[in-house]
């Protein structure tokens, strides 16, 4: 059964005495009052395309899934989430922000320009944290950069990408020889328990010891 087509809005500002349905609340407006589990069902875990710029600024496009990971200042991961490859970043933001809380106590947030949305800095506001998200370059924006502080901060960003890379070059294949959300998801989370480990054992567990020797 087709659902009916909802009538395209027309351009422009509306006449007089026009009355217009008032626009949806988007999906990040949503997931502020959802718990995480609802918001990330709502996610699509589908196989598909996705595409990224690099840090050279070259758009790459593969197919297949997407890690999304939440790591601490050392690279610990925290929080983990799989989705399909044509997921943006910003719509797991807050529902991964409502994960880590529960896991660990923190008091500053650091995102790329994927995520700068009003709705993802006053989640993170409100919950008493600081949010270091570097700005999207838009037209027209009147906001003040990034202070000194700020800045000195957000460099420890660098962190998730290394830890992504760590993932990349040592703990999980070039290409993934299997199909399904399931068994996908089982592969990168094994990849990500081990780099867990890796990273425990280098901060905290090797100085120990040879501190102790």
């Amino acid at each position: 059964m087709k659902l009916p087509k909802k009538p395209k809005r027309k351009r422009g500002r509306p006449r007089k005495g026009e009355i217009r349905p008032p626009k949806e609340p988007t999906r990040l407006h949503k997931q502020l009052s959802r718990s995480s589990g609802e918001a990330l069902r709502e996610l699509d875990s589908a196989c598909a395309w996705g595409c990224k710029k690099n840090s050279q600024g070259n758009v790459q496009f593969w197919k297949g899934y997407k890690l999304h990971l939440d790591v601490t200042d050392v690279g610990i991961p925290v929080t983990a989430v799989v989705t399909g490859a044509n997921v943006h970043d910003s719509q797991t933001a807050i529902p991964m922000e409502k994960l880590t809380e529960r896991n660990i106590t923190h008091l500053y947030s650091l995102m790329d320009s994927a995520y700068d949305a009003v709705e993802i800095r006053d989640y993170i506001t409100a919950r008493g944290r600081v949010a270091l998200i570097d700005q999207n370059k838009r037209r027209n924006d009147s906001r003040k950069p990034m202070d000194a502080a700020g800045k000195k901060r957000f460099r420890i960003r660098s962190t998730v990408e290394r830890s992504n890379s760590h993932l990349k070059d040592w703990l999980l294949p070039s290409k993934l020889m299997i199909r399904g959300y399931t068994k996908v998801t089982f592969c990168l989370m094994s990849g990500v328990l081990c780099l867990a480990a890796m990273k425990i054992l280098q901060y905290y567990i090797l100085p120990a010891l040879e501190s102790a020797a």
